[in-house]
């Protein structure tokens, strides 16, 4: 299947924008621009960066583009030096971020090896993984900090890790990431019902629960696991729906913020999937509806036309808020990349 023009396009323009976003100090991406000050913040939030290293090889290989694997190369190999060993397992060392290490760290920086060229990286991805697995408690949960802190972030940390752990299995066939998410899908789905999420939080939490959910319900041998993880998932977006999230993106687009917008099409595009797997009409049409609202909004986002040159093919916070981060780019890429994938951009 060979996508849209309009994504190849706008997918083309967002490697421009990476390519203006290099800082000429570290070789890697600024963390923020504000177009208006002419000012790039080239260090803000490793667990972003090294995220961003995941969007950067995942754009470049959806078009077949080498221009950037300099650029992942090297943030790759900057953060693998923040590699430490723990009894077998690898996590990323605070001293060095410079904030404690958690699931979330480690499940970047396991993405973003997978989809790479660094040496011996079947071997780093298992060692990653371990040291999620050594975090998952008896009841399914998986602590979040590698050291004595508290648990945060339960609406997207965990999700992030089981996504990781599913890539290790897809790449290295370790039947015990697969079995740990199976574990951790069924404590967050008892813990979260869809009415007991912040409904600020919603889209979000939809979100990472449909990533590692939809590749959950493809490599599950588990008929109940599977038919769980499609209530699940669609619940949540059903519940978004319900709450008229796209009506208010339609009748209300100033309003929006960017970051949620392209969450959306994220994970409302793997429940499609999960649709199109189960063959369920309604929901493939209602989500189909909606993933139209999204992608529609999001390439009017798009900076083109009376920006600056290192502002173009970006996207600022909102339709008004110009400043520009690399996290909020990189989930549009993914949300326009899946979008194609499910043919919807036609």
């Amino acid at each position: 299947m060979r996508a849209p023009n309009v994504l190849i396009e706008r997918l083309g323009l967002i490697v421009d924008w990476y390519k203006g976003m290099i800082s000429d100090r570290t070789g890697r991406l600024a963390y923020t621009y504000d177009p208006e000050r002419d000012l790039a913040v080239e260090d803000g939030s490793p667990i972003r960066d090294i995220a961003s290293i995941w969007d950067v090889e995942l754009v470049s290989g959806f078009l077949d583009r080498s221009d950037l694997r300099d650029l992942a190369q090297r943030s790759l190999e900057h953060y693998a030096g923040y590699l430490i060993a723990r009894d077998g397992a690898l996590v990323l060392d605070p001293l060095r971020l410079r904030e404690p290490s958690s699931i979330a760290h480690s499940a970047f920086m396991l993405l973003a090896i997978s989809d790479s060229a660094l040496a011996e990286r079947e071997a780093k991805v298992v060692r990653l993984a371990e040291g999620i697995l050594r975090q998952q408690r008896r009841d399914g949960s998986y602590r979040v900090y590698f050291g004595g802190e508290e648990d945060e972030g339960l609406e997207f940390y965990p999700g992030e890790a089981m996504l990781a752990l599913m890539r290790a299995h897809a790449l290295v066939r370790d039947a015990r990431s697969l079995t740990s998410v199976e574990r951790g899908f069924a404590h967050y789905r008892d813990r979260f019902p869809a009415e007991a999420v912040d409904p600020e939080l919603m889209v979000f939490h939809a979100n990472w629960q449909s990533q590692y959910g939809a590749p959950l319900h493809a490599a599950t041998q588990s008929e109940a696991i599977r038919s769980a993880v499609r209530d699940y998932v669609f619940s949540l977006h059903d519940h978004v729906l319900e709450a008229r999230f796209y009506e208010e993106i339609e009748r209300h687009p100033m309003r929006q913020a960017t970051v949620e917008v392209a969450s959306a099409l994220e994970g409302l595009n793997d429940a499609y999937s999960i649709a199109k797997r189960e063959r369920d009409a309604d929901h493939l049409g209602s989500y189909e509806r909606c993933i139209r609202i999204a992608l529609a909004w999001l390439l009017r986002a798009q900076r083109l036309d009376h920006c600056t040159v290192r502002e173009r093919g970006g996207f600022g916070h909102s339709l008004t808020q110009r400043t520009q981060r690399i996290d909020v780019t990189g989930h549009v890429a993914s949300g326009f990349i899946k979008t194609a994938g499910n043919d919807l951009a036609g």
